[in-house]
């Protein structure tokens, strides 16, 4: 092989190299219900649970419960908050019937992709009026794997407004009160400018090698 095609099919290997490292991967949902064990209806109150990430991950779309997956009988707000608490960083509105996406067991609405970081804990939440059943997750579903459910949260029971859920109850480790839900993905890593220079100066010895082997 000589030394221009030796050069070209290293730039090749190392440009495909790089776009499928960036490449962002697709969205899963947080927890993906694979059977309902408890279900329940109630007063209107905001329920959630608290979890942390273990890596960069985007949230893109927020959810809510759909118990028989025909469609939601009302729209349900959904927020994500610091675990702190104070006003959430993101909100929406999941719209009533069908309009909402489903995946599993929720519909989803797109949001503007929300940036969370590992060493910091959120609650994801939403409002649940009388006529929106709640399930309970206890291990009955998949969790992404980047995502540590910590435990269930709601707010005062009764609350005729959608506000941070900061309560909790002992026992509730590892649950989670669904209520709300969210998609999202590892956010992808971007590549340093050191790298594109590396790949342009790699085409430049290509256009070199091949202007001295046509002399």
């Amino acid at each position: 092989m000589t030394v221009t095609r030796s050069l070209g099919a290293l730039c090749l290997a190392l440009m495909l190299g790089f776009s499928i490292c960036a490449e962002p991967p697709a969205q899963a949902a947080a927890i993906d219900l694979t059977q309902i064990d408890f279900e329940f209806d109630g007063s209107p109150w905001t329920v959630g649970w608290k979890f942390s990430v273990d890596t960069p991950y985007a949230v893109e779309s927020l959810g809510v419960y759909d118990s028989d997956r025909d469609g939601l009988v009302g729209p349900a707000q959904v927020g994500l908050w610091l675990a702190s608490g104070g006003d959430p960083l993101v909100q929406t509105a999941v719209a009533s019937g069908t309009a909402g996406e489903l995946d599993g067991y929720f519909r989803f609405t797109a949001i503007a992709p929300t940036l969370l970081n590992p060493g910091t804990e959120y609650i994801v939440g939403s409002y649940v009026s009388g006529n929106l059943a709640t399930a309970l997750f206890g291990g009955n579903g998949t969790v992404d794997p980047h995502i540590n459910v910590i435990d269930a949260r709601y707010s005062t029971e009764g609350s005729a407004a959608f506000e941070f859920p900061g309560l909790t109850d002992p026992g509730t480790e590892g649950a989670a009160f669904l209520g709300g839900n969210f998609r999202g993905a590892v956010s992808p890593v971007p590549l340093p400018p050191a790298v594109w220079l590396f790949g342009s100066g790699v085409a430049g010895l290509v256009g070199l090698a091949r202007r001295r082997s046509s002399t």
